[in-house]
């Protein structure tokens, strides 16, 4: 069975200078977000810090396999000290490996970079960019490692939890309502079975919405669980937060087995009681 996959993964940049930039992203055109997330180097920057090389293969893996580690050897060019602040990767899929501090002019320093291939099959050109005191918004150097990662034995083993032949990334959702009239959260999904799986709810209450998109799931597929709110149909006397089970119909299992949990917060509103 083969898996239609189409997930888009958005990573904010955890420190830094980018980190601040992109806390406002969703303001940014395309071109200004491309370079927030692979930025230009550094003007003449291998005249400051020179890398033996700066793109490794990991080669061909599966997501059974270990963990793969790269090194990369750096030297400083230039006639002065230059002090390695940090080495940002783009990807959880990969972590960085390296020792703060100076570099004095002519001193070396390894950096390794370790990719995890599993739950993360398809082509692999992950970037780590490293940032020296000197310029610290704008790296110096641009490391990447290319490959490919087959899926493992499970190829559902990305989708810890099930219902019946119905596997899913998730079985909670939380809903933040602000000023928008629907608010709609996505739990994706997978049919590992032999027949087309139709999903429809039971006990949703009146201000919620549930549906599949596609609206049937073949076998091998992926989907969407699809939960709205409608935000005036809330109670009136509600608490900041609000929960309720959602038992999914269509599938084998106990009701228990067959329950999301979805959490509706309210970020600003007035007149809600307090927990």
């Amino acid at each position: 069975m083969k898996i239609i996959a189409c997930i888009l993964i958005f990573t904010v940049f955890a420190a830094g200078g980018l980190k601040a930039q992109a806390q406002d992203v969703r303001f940014r055109s395309r071109a200004e977000i491309d370079s927030l997330l692979n930025p230009p180097l550094l003007q003449n920057a291998e005249t400051i810090l020179r890398f033996d090389e700066t793109v490794q293969s990991v080669g061909t893996l599966t997501e059974d396999d270990e963990p793969v580690v790269r090194k990369f050897v750096c030297t400083n060019m230039g006639s002065q000290a230059v002090e390695l602040v940090r080495v940002q990767t783009t990807c959880s899929c990969m972590t960085a490996g390296y020792a703060k501090g100076v570099i004095p002019s002519g001193g070396q320093r390894e950096i390794t970079l370790t990719y995890f291939p599993k739950n993360h099959p398809g082509t692999v050109d992950s970037n780590a960019f490293v940032y020296l005191s000197l310029s610290p918004e704008t790296p110096v150097a641009r490391l990447t490692l290319i490959g490919n990662v087959i899926p493992g034995a499970d190829e559902w083993g990305r989708y810890p939890y099930f219902m019946g032949k119905l596997r899913l990334k998730q079985k909670q959702l939380t809903l933040e309502v602000e000023e928008s009239e629907v608010v709609t959260g996505r739990i994706l999904c997978a049919n590992s079975g032999e027949k087309p799986l139709r999903l429809s709810a039971l006990m949703i209450p009146e201000f919620a919405d549930f549906h599949t998109e596609p609206e049937v799931i073949h076998p091998g597929s992926e989907a969407d669980l699809v939960i709205s709110i409608r935000k005036s149909m809330l109670p009136a006397n509600r608490k900041a937060s609000l929960t309720f089970p959602v038992v999914v119909e269509g599938v084998d299992g106990r009701p228990s087995d067959r329950t999301l949990k979805i959490t509706v917060k309210t970020v600003s509103s007035d007149n809600l009681n307090k927990e």
